[in-house]
């Protein structure tokens, strides 16, 4: 009697191949999905450092303005907004502020909520944008009117949250109807203030808008802002701490990938 030899796999050969194959499908997908994981997280991390460089920038550009006063006008008498921006009438129906609602004081935030900063100077051929790039019409900037009030140009930044539930760093310039948003995962801005208390022309100390008793001895301002990622990045919650500059502590317990961006800016036009 012949037996024939059987030809295939077995039934257990067949689930260790199943098994095997699933095994290698699992790796497989594992390894893809953290390769899409550390592509996001670089991603996101990328638009924290461009949104972080762009929004000091900005914030540098207008506030090393701090005080111009043209070549035609008498020296300010303010160089921070701290009091109610009134508009000034140009001429010919225009004003150098379109809505003075916009504005807030310059200010210390408590208890490591955002500060806000408004600066003053006079625009003129030379300087004749406020901080959303709108240009001041041309009746409004010295040389074509006597009054120093009809010439301020005037920039606060403060930080608030866009209609997408993301923080932002948002502007209202002189030229605007609305705030404008000048750089988005802006969580939280820290502003300290150097003054030249002995005229030596150097910073003698840093402080807050709170212990700012002379803003004409102004002469530097530091700056700290917390920028976080647009979207979830990290797989499980994390408490981490932050501290920027006079000690403001910012505790946050999420997913989000934050980093810390400072630097100084110089005011050169301030005359003590």
């Amino acid at each position: 009697m012949n037996i024939k030899q059987q030809i295939g796999f077995s039934l257990i050969e067949m689930m260790i191949a199943t098994v095997l194959g699933l095994m290698l499908a699992i790796g497989t997908a594992s390894i893809y999905f953290s390769s899409q994981r550390s592509s996001m997280a670089r991603s996101q991390y990328t638009e924290i450092e461009e949104s972080g460089r762009s929004a000091l920038e900005i914030l540098t550009q207008i506030i090393e303005h701090t005080g111009y006063s043209s070549e035609s006008i008498v020296p300010l008498d303010e160089n921070f907004i701290n009091s109610a921006v009134k508009a000034g009438n140009c001429g010919g129906g225009k004003k150098n502020v379109l809505d003075s609602s916009l504005f807030g004081v310059t200010s210390n935030g408590a208890s490591g909520a955002s500060d806000s900063i408004g600066v003053i100077y006079i625009g003129d051929a030379n300087l004749n944008r406020d901080c959303s790039g709108k240009v001041i019409p041309a009746s409004c900037q010295a040389g074509s009117i006597g009054s120093v009030e009809s010439a301020k140009i005037y920039s606060y930044f403060s930080v608030g949250t866009n209609a997408m539930g993301i923080p932002a760093l948002n502007c209202a310039g002189s030229n605007n109807t609305a705030t404008v948003e000048i750089a988005e995962g802006v969580e939280n801005l820290q502003v300290l203030y150097g003054l030249d208390n002995n005229n030596d022309n150097r910073v003698d100390q840093y402080v807050n808008a709170d212990d700012v008793s002379s803003w004409n001895r102004v002469v530097s301002v530091q700056l700290a802002i917390l920028v976080r990622s647009l979207r979830n990045v990290k797989t499980k919650a994390e408490t981490k701490t932050y501290h920027l500059l006079d000690n403001a502590t910012i505790t946050t317990n999420d997913k989000y990938q934050r980093a810390v961006f400072t630097t100084i800016v110089r005011l050169r036009n301030i005359q003590i």
